[in-house]
């Protein structure tokens, strides 16, 4: 069977790495910037934070730098920003990967949290997982990472090299489970790119089919660009799996793209467990039930299914929440 876990910001964040938006916003704030326009958008931001704004997490700011292109009346300047914004982004990611101390962190842990999963579902649900997978029963499992995160970090965890094929574990029928790859899908530290998902979301109408302007700001367009096929096997991947899991991602609109294809995966034989990490939500236990529907319907808000395919959906998600899943720091 494959499994394939979508992988975002939350896994860095549980390790105490400033991957945050705010925390690179803090330091592009703070490099001074000679040229008026890169200026003019640091007041923009710092305007909007200032007022307690909406931008929270990466998506954020990628809408909002959307939004921005409405001030351009020049590609030209608006690709200068853009690259001062991403050449900035590298050079934090880079430094905070170099910061990254590994002592303290729990291998074995990763790997049986990425091996099993469902250990963190309540016990009513455990057994509906149980009764899902035993047509697997015979089947050996073939994990894969799509990574959100321009860190290596589990990499590093596991001393995974680019082509390695590693053992994480059994399944809960003593089957081999394998880890074949982790797919960085907005590219690494020393190549990272934030960006839109498709052209709607450039605010200018005026670039909004200007190709040379899609081929800076949109993601797949820089997939295509960079030529590692991350985005078609990623595809493929997620195409192809019996289990999907979420983790640390935020459903963002500018990577609809990846939830509207667990969407269409979820027409067919899979099932999704979807963690969720709010710390400022602690449901009493009449609540439960209503939490896991919000946070299913909020999941499948994000597909392109109609309203009878979400209907059927609905019981093929599990909800986590609030769960010490990847929390790795040794005691």
């Amino acid at each position: 069977m494959k499994v394939v876990y979508l992988i975002g910001n939350g896994f860095d964040l549980n390790l105490g790495l400033k991957t945050s938006y705010s925390d690179f916003y803090t330091y592009y704030l703070n490099i001074k910037s000679n040229d008026a326009q890169i200026a003019l958008l640091k007041e923009h931001l710092k305007h909007d934070k200032d007022n307690k704004g909406k931008y929270r997490y990466w998506s954020d700011l990628e809408i909002a730098m959307g939004e921005y292109t409405k001030k351009f009346s020049r590609r030209e300047d608006m690709e200068k920003v853009y690259n001062d914004l991403n050449d900035n982004l590298r050079d934090y990611i880079m430094k905070i990967e170099q910061d990254h101390i590994q002592s303290g962190i729990d291998k074995d842990k990763l790997k049986r949290d990425l091996a099993h999963p469902e250990k963190y579902l309540r016990e009513i649900f455990k057994e509906d997982f149980r009764l899902y997978v035993k047509k697997w029963e015979t089947h050996t499992y073939e994990t894969c990472i799509i990574s959100f995160n321009y860190t290596n970090t589990i990499e590093a965890i596991l001393n995974m090299k680019d082509t390695d094929i590693i053992h994480i574990g059994q399944t809960i029928y003593k089957r081999d489970n394998s880890l074949h790859s982790i797919i960085h899908i907005h590219g690494l530290a020393n190549a990272p790119f934030i960006g839109l998902n498709d052209a709607s979301q450039i605010g200018n109408e005026l670039f909004r089919d200007d190709v040379d302007v899609q081929d800076f700001l949109l993601k797949p367009k820089i997939n295509e660009a960079v030529g590692h096929l991350n985005d078609r096997r990623s595809i493929e991947y997620i195409s192809q799996a019996g289990m999907i899991y979420l983790f640390g991602v935020s459903l963002g609109e500018t990577d609809k793209l990846w939830w509207e294809a667990v969407g269409e995966r979820l027409k067919h034989d899979c099932r999704v467990i979807y963690f969720v990490y709010n710390p400022d939500e602690h449901p009493r236990p009449n609540e439960l039930t209503r939490v896991r529907k919000k946070y299913k319907e909020f999941l499948l808000s994000k597909t392109n299914l109609t309203l009878e395919e979400k209907q059927v959906a609905f019981n093929k998600i599990f909800i986590v929440h609030n769960s010490n899943m990847f929390n790795l720091k040794k005691k």
